[in-house]
């Protein structure tokens, strides 16, 4: 009966070690975003922003707004990304080792960029994007007119920030589960 408290309460750790990796995990992406928009000198939360107009949001609440959604589904993916952790022991024990978990990562980013990504950026972002008429103006003054264009190729380029998305989680719960792994084993 012991035993079987302390395996629920690790499952509970693991899931909680989730939400946190998915929450760093989608700072470490949104701070990469923000360098990406810095670069093609875009207005600095404009991935936000488009992401806010598409959820209906309107000035001045649409950034926020698509902020906080984005970081709030990073955060539920890294708990449906543990939820196989805690069901599958041998994956449990497996993501210790940090090049399984790695792995375990990778294929979670790619998962999301194919599964959740592309259909919510094909299916209501594009859309929003094709019926917008407000002006954005880059840091320069010129005005974005290529803004479809140009969120079809961030698109591509998606894959890899969801891929860096779940590095950051591998390294995060690989972590976790060590440390409980070492701990369980003290006792």
């Amino acid at each position: 009966m012991q035993d079987a408290s302390i395996q629920v309460r690790d499952k509970v750790k693991v899931l909680a070690f989730g939400l946190l990796a998915g929450l760093i995990s989608t700072l470490v992406v949104s701070g990469l975003i923000f360098a990406g928009e810095a670069l093609m000198n875009y207005p600095h939360g404009l991935f936000y922003l488009i992401i806010g107009y598409s959820l209906g949001f309107g000035e001045p609440d649409a950034l926020g707004m698509g902020m906080a959604m984005h970081i709030l589904t990073g955060v539920l993916i890294g708990l449906v990304a543990s939820t196989p952790v805690v069901t599958v022991g041998r994956l449990f024990r497996a993501l210790s080792n940090f090049n399984t978990a790695l792995i375990y990562g990778i294929i979670v980013g790619v998962l999301v960029w194919l599964i959740f990504f592309l259909p919510v950026s094909y299916m209501i972002v594009m859309p929003t994007l094709e019926g917008y008429n407000g002006i954005v103006s880059d840091r320069s003054g010129r005005i974005l007119t290529d803004l479809n264009l140009s969120f079809a190729k961030v698109i591509y380029y998606a894959i890899g920030l969801h891929i860096q998305f779940g590095i950051v989680y591998s390294i995060i719960t690989s972590a976790s589960i060590e440390r409980m792994m070492k701990i369980s084993l003290l006792k």
